[in-house]
This record gives C-alpha cells, sequence and structure tokens, in this order.
C-alpha cells in the first residue's frame, strides 16, 4: 500500500538532522496527523512501539520520521500486530521515506501478525521513519515494534594458510604426482 501522506509534514513540524547511525544521536519526532487522535510511542531510538489511533477519532496516521543529513543505509527489524477485531488490514504499518508508505504488515484476519528485516537506503535530505495507519480508529489499534540494527560487519579476510600447511600440502601434491609419473612407467 502506498500513498502520499495529507497534512503530515506540517502536523510533525521541523524534523532535526542527524543520522541512523550508532554514532549519531537520532532525532526522530513523533506526532499523529490527526490532532484529535491517540496514537502513541513507546521507547526511543533505536528501539521503540508505534501504537496506532483507537480512540474513535477517525482516520489517523501515528509517524516517528526524521530528516537525515547524511545518506545512509537504514537496517532495521519489525513485529506487527493489531488488535482490531476486524483485522490487520484497518491498521497498516510500514516504513515511510519522503511522504511515500511502504506498508510491512500483512492484511488478514484478527489475529494476523508479520515480521521481518528491512533495509531503505536514505539520501542526504530524505525523511524517513515509521508509521502505523488507522482506518476508523475503532475495534482496537494496530502495533509496529522496531529494532535498529547496524549492518552486520564486513566478513573476514580469506585465511592465509600457514607455512607448515603449505610445505605438507606440496609433499603431499609431489607425492601424488610422482605416484601418477610411477603408473604412466610402469
Amino acid at each position: 500500500m502506498q500513498k502520499t501522506l495529507r497534512a503530515a509534514t506540517l502536523a510533525l513540524g521541523t524534523c532535526a538532522l542527524a543520522g541512523f547511525s550508532a554514532n549519531a544521536s537520532a532525532a526522530y519526532v513523533f506526532g499523529n496527523d490527526n490532532s484529535q487522535a491517540d496514537g502513541s510511542i513507546s521507547g526511543t531510538y533505536p528501539a521503540f512501539t508505534i501504537t496506532g489511533s483507537n480512540n474513535g477519532a477517525g482516520e489517523n496516521t501515528a509517524l516517528y520520521t526524521q530528516t537525515f543529513a547524511t545518506s545512509e543505509i537504514v537496517t532495521f527489524t519489525w513485529q506487527y500486530a493489531s488488535a482490531d477485531t476486524g483485522g490487520t488490514n484497518y491498521d497498516p504499518a510500514g516504513w515511510i521515506l519522503d511522504n511515500v508508505e511502504t506498508q510491512l504488515s500483512l492484511n488478514g484476519d484478527p489475529g494476523t501478525t508479520s515480521s521481518g528485516t528491512t533495509t531503505v537506503a536514505v539520501h542526504a535530505g530524505d525523511t524517513f521513519g515509521f508509521y502505523v495507519y488507522s482506518e476508523d480508529s475503532l475495534y482496537g489499534a494496530g502495533m509496529l515494534a522496531v529494532n535498529e540494527s547496524l549492518p552486520p560487519p564486513p566478513p573476514p579476510p580469506p585465511a592465509i594458510p600457514e607455512p607448515g600447511n603449505a610445505a605438507l600440502t606440496m609433499a603431499g601434491l609431489a607425492a601424488l604426482f610422482a605416484a601418477v609419473r610411477r603408473r604412466k612407467s610402469d
């Protein structure tokens, strides 16, 4: 599901500039695009849960976003669940990049959950974050738990054989070559 958010940027105001890396103190800002809604957040970057609206205020998107000063690769794990008795399609959740939503949650019957690991390329000046949309703000809220994790470290360099192992390998190859040669001469 992709849709353009209407007043979300205005409702959130100006985001502070910071990176999404472990060395930067991320400056995420939380907000609801419907001022009557009760969407909320618990925890802070790098591990937090966004809960969608459930007070009957109508359509709402709960957002947790920031504007990036530098280009970065963002990798995070996520888990989604909804308490909505009508099913998860009333409270989808995912990530948002420059006001375009990318849904992570699966649409389904009540009790449907989903989870995964996602990587997103964010460029300097982009506004990136997470959302939980509430179609009606009734019958139970959707919840998106996010844990930002750093990309895996680069693989170790290839092993360099020890001199003793190399000599043993060479001796074995020489013996094999000699045996093959002897067999050919017989």
